[in-house]
């Protein structure tokens, strides 16, 4: 299985960084090649606070302290070639434009507020950190509390035993099934409210669909009302009105008509004008007396239609005052939304019965994708400590095993249904003890590096840069983990901070860091060396401060490979 992936790809790398006014630094320039870039100084000359400006122009915390004059600004800029990284995904999400040769800066004003950019376009710091995580990998001592991190260690699992798209998968259906979980969550606690207010809405709802409001005509009822109220007046006062119209010689009507004769024994303009007049008179009234005699007629004394005719008016002025509605259409919307709600609690019954049904098959499948991950990861395991183990032993830890101890449980958590931790054995695998417990710094160290080394062969990982992971090392155990960063650099940029010849002598590229001192300050410089610079200054790591013919000679030896 570690033969058949190998992702050399593009060449990614730091190309250069740029400080300047940041802590022991006024104005540096450093310059990086592909293959494994050496950086070599005495203690205090300013090597890891140069490690600290990167970290800044990745995004991490700054505050004013970091300034060497406090009245200027602090410029970070970190340059990259990012053609084989695959991020355009990455600037389309934080909508930045991608450029194969990316730029991360830093600004940092006498106030201690900082602006952060990529490519000249301000971003926040998350943004910064996001793509620079994608850029490089930052490797001390302190950061190999990283093998203790649970994402880190199934991620490693995952994708040495080829199960990263299998756990991808899973993780996915995983973030569905949650999402269900909230929304089912969400349904019940909208039926427990709507159930508190249910029997009252239907009460509320039954009395208003009772009253069959679209069919009540308020005003007609309240005409109907006022004559049923007044019957036995009108009916007297029609009927003296039908006498008093038409109902004798002596009717207004009659008398009009005989008024109209009158007139019409003249032929004269004015005659003929009252004539008319008097006939428009004689028409109007003779309606009124149709109309009078049909009120007449269709008056009645009817107890039983008013006491029908009031309640159906009460009950909806009840309802109006009760609802505190103007008219009846704010009623009969009023009914709507009650119905409305009624009916959400009704469907809410069939949403949360369909959801947990999907769920219950949802966790069916996860669980049973969760047993199918455990039983590959423990099948590989083996296979993956085994390789681990002969790295450790190259390094000087030829006693150590690794173990994957992978816990199978009911549980279903975000890698599946294990729990996992990665534990030493110091004495050939006898007994073995959680990692964190078990090892020491340097052991910590080559247990890391072993893993990053072979992940390389799986993954195309950042560019990498190790600070002085290398203490605790010596002779030729030094050598085989510079070797292996060696080798590692074959595929990615490696940048190694170091005290140890052995490893120094293995680059292809190498950075000296120093003290610049005068009268008024001591600052950081960083220099390239080449030919006799670098042979001395391997030799001075081999022999010290005194330069040796000795030393320079083993240095010689050193740089032959």
């Amino acid at each position: 299985m570690f033969d058949n992936i190998n992702l050399h790809l593009l060449l990614n790398m730091l190309i250069s960084l740029k400080v300047k006014n940041y802590a022991l630094i006024s104005d540096i320039d450093m310059h990086f090649d592909k293959g494994m870039n050496i950086i070599t100084g005495e203690t205090g000359a300013g090597k890891s606070i140069l490690i600290g400006a990167l970290g800044l122009a990745l995004g991490k915390r700054a505050d004013i302290s970091s300034l060497r004059n406090k009245e200027d600004k602090c410029v970070i800029e970190a340059s990259f070639d990012v053609r084989g990284y695959a991020l355009q995904h990455i600037f389309n999400e934080h909508d930045l434009d991608y450029e194969e040769q990316t730029i991360l800066r830093r600004e940092i004003n006498s106030s201690g507020k900082s602006r952060s950019f990529i490519n000249d376009t301000p971003v926040n710091l998350k943004s910064l950190e996001d793509i620079g995580s994608n850029l490089i990998e930052i490797h001390s001592q302190h950061d190999n509390l990283q093998l203790f991190k649970t994402d880190f260690q199934y991620y490693s699992l995952d994708i040495l035993a080829g199960l990263l798209e299998e756990q991808k998968s899973y993780a996915g259906d995983l973030k569905i099934l949650k999402k269900d979980k909230i929304t089912l969550e969400k349904y019940r606690q909208q039926q427990s409210e709507l159930a508190k207010e249910s029997d009252f809405n239907q009460f509320l709802f039954d009395e208003l669909a009772a009253a069959q409001l679209e069919s009540v005509q308020e005003g007609e009822l309240s005409e109907e009302q006022e004559l049923l109220e007044n019957a036995e007046d009108l009916i007297r006062t029609f009927n003296d009105a039908d006498q008093m119209v038409s109902g004798s010689e002596i009717a207004i009507t009659s008398q009009l008509q005989e008024l109209q004769n009158v007139l019409k024994s003249q032929k004269t303009i004015v005659t003929v004008e009252l004539g008319d007049r008097v006939n428009a008179v004689l028409i109007e009234m003779q309606d009124i007396a149709q109309e009078v005699a049909r009120n007449a007629e269709r008056i009645e004394v009817n107890p039983e239609r008013l006491k029908e005719v009031n309640e159906k008016l009460g009950f909806i002025f009840n309802l109006k005052n009760k609802h505190r509605a103007t008219d009846i259409p704010e009623l009969i919307s009023l009914r709507n939304e009650l119905e409305q709600k009624l009916n959400v609690t009704e469907s809410l019954s069939g949403e949360i019965a369909i959801l947990e049904q999907s769920i219950a098959k949802q966790e069916t499948t996860l669980y049973t994708k969760a047993q199918q991950l455990s039983k590959k990861r423990k099948k590989q395991a083996t296979q993956i400590e085994q390789r681990i183990d002969e790295l450790l032993a190259q390094l000087g830890m030829q006693h150590s095993r690794i173990q994957f101890d992978l816990v199978e449980n009911i549980e279903l958590n975000a890698f599946g249904c294990n729990d996992l931790t990665i534990k030493l054995s110091s004495d050939k695998g006898n007994s073995y003890s959680d990692l964190k417990k078990a090892a020491s710094g340097g052991e910590l160290a080559r247990i890391n590096l072993s893993l990053k080394s072979v992940l390389a062969d799986f993954v195309k990982m950042p560019s990498s840069i190790y600070d002085e992971i290398d203490t605790g090392v010596s002779g030729e155990i030094a050598r085989k983990v510079g070797g292996m960063m060696q080798e590692m650099s074959g595929s990615q940029q490696v940048i190694v901070i170091t005290h140890l010849p052995q490893i120094a002598s293995l680059g292809t590229n190498h950075l000296f860091v120093y003290k610049s001192e005068n009268k008024s300050s001591v600052e950081t410089q960083v220099r390239i060396l080449t030919g006799d610079e670098r042979i001395n200054e391997i030799a001075k790591m081999i022999s010290g401060d005194v330069l040796t013919a000795h030393a320079v000679e083993q240095s010689k030896e050193l740089l032959k490979g």
